[in-house]
């Protein structure tokens, strides 16, 4: 193990995005999520991306954009189609952030499709399937080389490969940057890693030319998630706040128009509620919302059915990061502390605070670039100050909560651990046995209290 531990050590972060890089296609290429196997629904074009990807499908291919006719796959029973209680309207119930980053990825698909097989260029047969998938294998990597750019001006490059490794595969972004990649997470990852790169850059070079692609950056974010407003509001407090913004590189004339970027990304999401419902604005997720002084704080954190803490323990090494980085940049601590515990009780306060099937937390993932902060802090501080055991002690964990990562992420994805209904003893049983859990050990949650917010809801 000692071994072991000098060789990552040794390692370089730029060789290790590449290793990650392999590790991530590789996974993709032999889970091939875009096959569905006895299963009408792959694992790539369905159930929410199904819902975010629509909007492509239904401008570029069946021009229907009041979704009036039956399309040529019948995916559209699939996505969120919801009706407006007051025009009648149909709409997507998923707003159209994401559809620009597939956006690229569908144009290649849909190319290649129209040469080689015109009958299949209907937006959801095998080359779109897979195209989408490998969007969020891209995005979720680029994520972690911004990540690296940032965190090479405040840490070592040791403990930057270490928290690449932590981030990536010891927590359920690995799931959903190869497997479920294709949801919003891995992106919204790459997101806020990049408004921190450029955020850094802004201040450190002067250059008010990245102030503007900030709030293009914050309105992707927005666009793609609302409650993820407070990414760009942290990342806007850690490098205005901290008291080293070189004056005159920040005024009203410049936020102003980084602001107006920002909105400008919703336009064509206002144009098209208006379009189909009659209204600019529209709440698209029917009876579902929140229950702002019911939040399930012990249930999301420590739960057997979705704890984040149970299902990504790396977690706890981020914020263990705290202490470090309070002591290295104070208000960066307070900033994202604040964030994080903002962040979790908007997660936590939806109605279904388990969000349906998914690897443990998977609204928490959109916290790991700021979250990345800490957790670097940790690692130096450990390579750096810790005694000799405790350095090998606390990274021989971290190797650990790695390998547990990646098998409860095969466990998952082979079904055995199931995907809303887990217990102490589920779980437990998956692990003795490496099968699945029986029925009775099962508990699946109540959906109709939440939706009324009953106390069955947790």
């Amino acid at each position: 193990m000692r071994a072991f531990l000098v060789l990552l050590a040794m390692i370089h972060s730029k060789l290790l995005l590449g290793l990650l890089c392999g590790i991530a296609l590789g996974y993709f290429a032999w889970q091939q999520p875009f096959v569905a196997r006895g299963h009408p629904r792959n694992q790539v074009i369905s159930y929410d991306v199904a819902g975010y990807y629509a909007y492509l499908p239904m401008v570029f291919i069946e021009q229907d954009l009041h979704l009036a006719k039956p399309w040529k796959y019948p995916m559209i029973e699939l996505v969120g189609v919801h009706e407006h209680p007051e025009s009648g309207g149909r709409h997507l119930k998923f707003t159209m952030g994401m559809a620009y980053l597939y956006a690229p990825f569908f144009a290649g698909a849909h190319a290649y499709t129209l040469l080689t097989n015109p009958a299949e260029a209907h937006g959801f047969s095998m080359p779109y399937r897979i195209a989408i998938g490998l969007s969020g294998v891209v995005y979720a990597l680029l994520g972690l080389v911004f990540l690296r750019r940032t965190l090479r001006h405040y840490v070592p490059d040791a403990a930057i490969s270490w928290t690449l490794i932590a981030v990536f595969l010891g927590s359920n972004l690995f799931y959903y940057s190869t497997y479920r990649g294709a949801m919003s997470h891995g992106a919204t990852f790459m997101l806020s890693a990049m408004m921190l790169y450029h955020g850094d850059l802004w201040r450190r070079r002067e250059q008010p030319w990245r102030l503007l692609l900030l709030g293009l950056l914050a309105g992707l974010l927005v666009l793609i998630r609302p409650a993820n407003l407070l990414i760009p509001l942290t990342v806007a407090g850690l490098f205005t706040l901290d008291g080293r913004l070189p004056k005159g590189l920040l005024n009203t004339k410049r936020l102003l128009w980084a602001v107006a970027l920002a909105l400008s990304v919703s336009i064509p999401q206002l144009l098209y509620w208006k379009l189909s419902t009659g209204h600019f604005l529209v709440w698209t997720y029917g009876e579902e919302g929140f229950f702002w002084t019911q939040p399930a704080w012990v249930q999301g954190l420590f739960s057997w059915r979705k704890g984040w803490l149970i299902y990504s323990p790396i977690a706890a090494f981020m914020i263990l990061g705290f202490w470090g980085l309070a002591r290295k940049k104070p208000s960066w601590a307070l900033i994202i502390g604040l964030y994080l515990m903002a962040h979790a009780y908007v997660v936590f306060c939806w109605w279904a605070w388990w969000y349906g099937g998914s690897l443990g937390s998977r609204p928490m993932i959109d916290a790991y670039a700021l979250l990345a902060l800490p957790l670097a802090v940790f690692f130096q501080r450990i390579l750096e100050h810790s005694k000799p055991w405790l350095r090998r002690l606390s990274l021989a964990g971290v190797v650990v909560l790695v390998l547990l990562n990646l098998a409860q992420t095969q466990l998952y994805c082979a079904r055995y651990i199931h995907h809303d209904s887990m217990t102490r003893e589920a779980y437990l049983h998956v692990w003795r046995t490496w099968d699945f859990p029986p029925a009775a050990l099962l508990e699946a949650p109540d959906y109709q209290a939440a939706l009324e917010g009953r106390s069955a809801r947790y």
